[in-house]
């Protein structure tokens, strides 16, 4: 007797789906549609001290999260990115990506790992924590 297939149980491809379009819209800097896959009230943030990172939020609702990427994509640009794995169950997905960012006001570029921890419900996005380097982040852009 074979086993069903543990993909179609979690919706682990549906996830990867929706994860797939959020980052392609933080990429490209269309901010709307990065906010549009969030709950109403969703949050998002980058784990850092705000006085290394301003651009880390917290942010929450559409309208501020689409505020806080038109900020980051006005401080940072993206060259190149991966994701390379990405761990789903049901309504929760960690991912790990590598990105390539140029900052914009000094010029320099720098290789990144992150990490995020997103938490869905009703096929939406209610919480996005991202964890990136953020001392390497502030040197990037020159505030150290």
């Amino acid at each position: 007797m074979s086993q069903p297939s543990l993909r179609l149980i979690s919706g682990l491809p549906y996830l990867k789906e929706r994860l797939a379009e959020l980052y392609a819209a933080g990429r490209n800097g269309h901010a709307e549609q990065f906010a549009a896959a969030f709950a109403e009230n969703g949050t998002m943030r980058i784990v850092a001290d705000n006085r290394l990172v301003p651009e880390s939020g917290p942010f929450q609702g559409r309208a501020a999260i689409a505020k806080g990427v038109r900020n980051w994509c006005g401080r940072y640009e993206y060259l190149d990115g991966l994701v390379v794995d990405v761990i789903a169950d049901f309504d929760i997905a960690v991912t790990r990506r590598q990105l390539t960012l140029r900052s914009i006001a000094t010029g320099s570029v720098a290789d990144f790992d992150v990490a995020d921890f997103v938490r869905f419900q009703n096929g939406q996005i209610v919480e996005l924590a991202q964890f990136i380097d953020t001392a390497s982040l502030a040197v990037l852009s020159g505030r150290i």
